[in-house]
């Protein structure tokens, strides 16, 4: 099926802590199913998200970057989205779960520049989020830890 979900929700309700919430979207990385993965498995990242006013877009922009190999990150804006039921429920806080699947992390290995052939070496990325709302505030950036894709 062309259109198989990227992304999972699940609603996860807080303590009441309106408190600490702000006008801006707040997006914290909680955390990833694996800090290795190989091949086909899928890199589940976790994510806490928030706004004063719940006023949330479908704008999520991801970027991975893979040190010393400037050919295999990358930005996208237009790929991934905050799924419409996390929208229509109009909560101001929720868990956001994030897929990446072999095809949508995009290369898993990078070239030693310099090697004749040349080398492949595991794919070591971070990954960064970001959202923006209705008002046009955008969050801070949410970065996960090191992670290692291998074949």
């Amino acid at each position: 099926m062309r259109f198989i979900p990227i992304f999972l929700f699940a609603f996860l309700l807080f303590s009441c802590r309106k408190g600490e919430f702000t006008t801006r979207p707040q997006l914290r990385y909680r955390s990833v199913n694996s800090r290795t993965i190989s091949g086909p498995q899928e890199l589940r990242i976790k994510f806490d998200l928030t706004d004063k006013e719940g006023d949330y877009t479908t704008f999520l922009g991801v970027k991975k970057v893979v040190p010393g190999c400037p050919n295999s990150g990358f930005i996208d804006s237009t790929f991934f989205s905050i799924p419409q039921d996390f929208l229509d429920s109009k909560q101001k806080d929720g868990e956001l779960v994030i897929i990446l699947n072999e095809n949508n992390r995009k290369d898993n290995q990078c070239s030693i520049p310099g090697t004749n052939p040349p080398v492949a070496k595991p794919d070591t990325a971070t990954f960064s989020f970001w959202t923006r709302d209705k008002a046009g505030n955008v969050s801070d950036t949410a970065r996960t830890e090191t992670i290692i894709i291998l074949n």
